[in-house]
């Protein structure tokens, strides 16, 4: 059991903490589509080619389509992209909507996420489902790379966090499956939990 005494910000990352992932998913949808050997590489290829540039918000959605059909010189239609693309999202599981929505009367919860617009509209309404309530009503506010510019494990991703909502890293805990992230975070002072399969979220004792 973990005491959380000092704390009074909790920042969560998204896939692999909040919402079940499964990348693979994404990959098999992929290949059905006909897509080459660059397209099944995600996320070993994120940060040399188009993945990353929209989730730093350098493509809009309509741009990433048509970059994507254009490298891969197949047509395609925006639904049909958009379900494979969100093949990875699984599941926001109940237990975890109920523990978020209970910790939020206790300590100030942020979201900082590598994530994209169509992605994020697909977790929006899956919250919702298992919820009743939009992540902004849970979240004093969420942080989508998309939307800052920045990417973890970048410290800057962290600092900006700090910066914008005014609170220090030693009053916050950082949880993340990504252990990259987990590093770059206690470098800026973040109390950190690394996410496994062995340790889930809701495994975790959030005693003051």
């Amino acid at each position: 059991m973990n005491n959380f005494s000092s704390l009074k910000n909790i920042l969560f990352d998204l896939g692999g903490v909040i919402i079940d992932l499964d990348v693979n998913a994404t990959l098999e949808a992929f290949l059905n589509l006909g897509f080459n050997k660059e397209f099944l590489s995600y996320p070993e290829n994120l940060y040399t080619d188009i993945y990353f540039k929209y989730e730093t918000g350098k493509f809009t959605t309509e741009e990433f389509r048509d970059a994507i059909r254009e490298r891969s010189g197949i047509s395609f239609g925006n639904r049909v992209f958009d379900d494979a693309w969100c093949q990875m999202l699984v599941r926001v599981p109940k237990k975890r909507t109920d523990l978020l929505t209970s910790l939020a009367g206790q300590y100030d919860l942020y979201m900082l996420s590598n994530t994209s617009p169509i992605h994020i509209d697909r977790f929006e309404k899956m919250f919702l489902e298992a919820s009743g309530s939009l992540p902004g009503e849970v979240f004093r506010k969420c942080y989508y790379s998309y939307e800052t510019g920045y990417h973890k494990p970048d410290a800057a991703s962290f600092q900006h966090v700090l910066d914008d909502a005014n609170i220090k890293a030693s009053e916050t805990l950082f949880l993340d499956d990504n252990i990259h992230n987990i590093k770059a975070a206690a470098e800026l002072g973040y109390n950190v939990i690394h996410i496994t399969e062995n340790l889930k979220m809701e495994d975790l004792g959030y005693n003051r």
